[in-house]
């Protein structure tokens, strides 16, 4: 899909709802980086091997990372953060 582009800059985001008898709180976590030029690695999922996070100075996929080193920085870990900072949660 992304065979051609010049502009290779991506963002991945993930939301994750909360909903009590207050409503629904909605919180993000996102990882700012650009897609790789051809799958690059063997773990994770999905984009994992053409997304290269912006926070990585290597300029590795996710999938050439460890799982500790992906959730060290991950937009699912920072989406879990901002719930946990939003509900008061240790």
């Amino acid at each position: 899909m992304a065979a051609g582009l010049t502009d290779r800059r991506a963002t991945v985001t993930v939301a994750l709802g909360y909903a009590d008898a207050d409503g629904v709180r909605v919180f993000q976590g996102t990882e700012n980086g650009s897609l790789a030029t051809e799958p690059r690695g063997t773990s994770g999922f999905g984009y994992d091997a053409i997304f290269i996070p912006g926070s990585d100075s290597s300029h590795r996929t996710y999938a050439q990372m460890t799982s500790q080193e992906k959730n060290k920085i991950s937009h699912r870990r920072r989406a879990v953060e901002a719930m946990r900072d939003g509900l008061g949660l240790p």
